[in-house]
């Protein structure tokens, strides 16, 4: 997700919870996205073997749709940071 996908959906005609729900978990599948791809760095670091592009690329869709799952997982951390954020959307 890049800045301008996050203008996209802040200009979108939705009520603002599900901005902020849909925002959540964009937010939150960035950081599993993140996550995943250094974790799977750190394991090829201590293996000396070379991946392949082809490898590298399926490791990195992979990881990408992995969080996206994660993120939408109910008692998910996206569900945490929305619970949080929408103290401060009704005050």
């Amino acid at each position: 997700m890049y800045i301008e996908d996050v203008r996209d959906i802040l200009n979108y005609k939705l009520d603002e919870r599900e901005k902020l729900k849909i925002l959540s978990e964009e937010f939150v599948s960035i950081f599993w996205s993140i996550l995943l791809r250094e974790m799977r760095n750190s394991v090829e670091m201590i293996s000396p073997d070379k991946t392949s592009f082809a490898l590298s690329t399926y490791y990195g869709w992979y990881d990408g749709e992995m969080s996206k799952i994660l993120a939408k997982s109910n008692n998910s951390l996206a569900n945490i940071l929305y619970k949080e954020l929408i103290k401060d959307l009704d005050r």
